[in-house]
């Protein structure tokens, strides 16, 4: 008579599952392992009641390999992949970097040899006040609000004080909703419809544009976490999916205050004719900014810190637009959330639109990276006056 097979003791089987992650993650980078693999191994290796009684050490271990993932993608933050891309100085903003250089040859290549043909018209126009409904000096918004009125003078003569002690620990957390956000590349006022609005491609898509803000803020000595995952391989769900990810690095890294959320625009006048922000500065076009402020109100609810993001975005406005006039579009000031919820210091910032080149969208990060790094180190608590 065959004897009965014993279940293998409880810790046997958990190191079991732990060699089976352990040679997953040794094949698969950890960012892109999905967790499903995780749960496959604790089910392969989990015999009779085994796998019940360790069903909390898993959700503890998930936990534990998400933060970690996290720890993969800050590492990555400043996606300058070789010596002669990086910049020594800040002060050289107007240097489109060599990659970003190579990546436009590359792609107008496909349309000089046909596969791409030009066949739409990109109309390009400079917008300081457009639709603004209120405004102080050359600060202007756009409130589309149910029904929040808003003194921008008042709100701007307060103040913004941010509670950054030491602006060179993790300060600011830059990451993309719609990360496959992309460009164009050529500058002469055509674009292909059979061109795509979305690449996979972090060297031309949004985070690229992310690694220009986090490589200024780095020199000018701001602590800053760049979350480079790409959260809209579905388009539904993808804030759900940032919202998360931004939650983790909040509880890894108290001390970030400000997030930001970098998208790109779109614009259509019809099927072939598209609008282009863009604003010259110091002899160069740069893509325009919009900063998208929400508040409480209409369906939108439990948003305490909504004021405070205003004032946050009205006070960062006014520091970009004494530095680089025309550089802003009006701000957006709307009843969404955005995740913007998630600190007192939040926005979510629209560089240019899908037909601002690559070169345009880098140079207003970088702009935007120079701005950034003057207002913390004005505004912060622990900054000398």
């Amino acid at each position: 008579m065959k004897r009965k097979a014993r279940p293998l003791p409880v810790w046997t089987a958990f190191l079991v599952a732990l060699v089976l992650v352990i040679a997953a993650l040794s094949i698969s980078p950890l960012d892109f392992m999905p967790e499903k693999l995780i749960k496959i191994c604790y089910l392969l290796a989990m015999p009779d009641g085994a796998a019940q009684e360790l069903s909390e050490k898993k959700d503890e271990l998930l936990s534990r390999l998400r933060m970690e993932k996290t720890d993969f993608i800050m590492q990555k933050s400043g996606g300058m992949a070789t010596e002669d891309n990086k910049q020594t100085s800040s002060d050289d903003l107007t240097k489109t970097p060599s990659d970003i250089t190579a990546s436009m040859e590359k792609i107008q290549k496909l349309f000089d040899d046909g596969t791409y043909v030009c066949d739409g018209e990109v109309v390009e126009k400079t917008l300081i006040d457009y639709q603004a409904t209120d405004s102080s000096g050359d600060v202007y918004v756009r409130n589309v609000t149910a029904d929040t009125t808003i003194d921008v003078g008042s709100i701007l003569e307060n103040g913004c004080s941010l509670p950054v002690s030491d602006p060179a620990s993790p300060t600011v957390l830059i990451y993309h909703t719609h990360t496959t956000e992309s460009y164009i590349v050529n500058d002469d006022g055509k674009f292909s419809t059979d061109y795509p609005t979305k690449n996979d491609d972090t060297a031309v898509n949004m985070v690229r544009i992310g690694d220009e803000i986090t490589r200024i803020l780095e020199e000018n000595g701001i602590g800053v976490l760049h979350d480079r995952t790409i959260y809209d391989t579905t388009y539904t769900g993808a804030y759900d999916k940032s919202r998360e990810g931004v939650l983790e690095v909040l509880e890894r890294y108290p001390s970030v205050k400000i997030t930001l959320d970098i998208h790109r625009d779109a614009v259509y006048y019809d099927d072939y004719t598209r609008f282009k922000p863009v604003a010259e500065i110091d002899g160069i076009k740069a893509a325009q900014m919009m900063i998208i402020a929400g508040a409480e109100g209409g369906s939108v609810e439990s948003f305490p810190s909504w004021e405070t993001n205003l004032s946050f975005a009205l006070a960062l406005q006014k520091t970009a637009n004494e530095k680089y006039p025309k550089l802003m579009k009006p701000i957006y000031f709307c009843n969404r959330k955005y995740n913007m919820d998630l600190t007192p210091y939040s926005l979510l910032i629209e560089v240019g639109t899908d037909v601002n080149t690559l070169a345009e969208a880098a140079y207003s990060g970088r702009l935007l990276g120079d701005v950034l790094s003057d207002f913390i180190k004005e505004n912060a608590k622990g900054a000398e006056k």
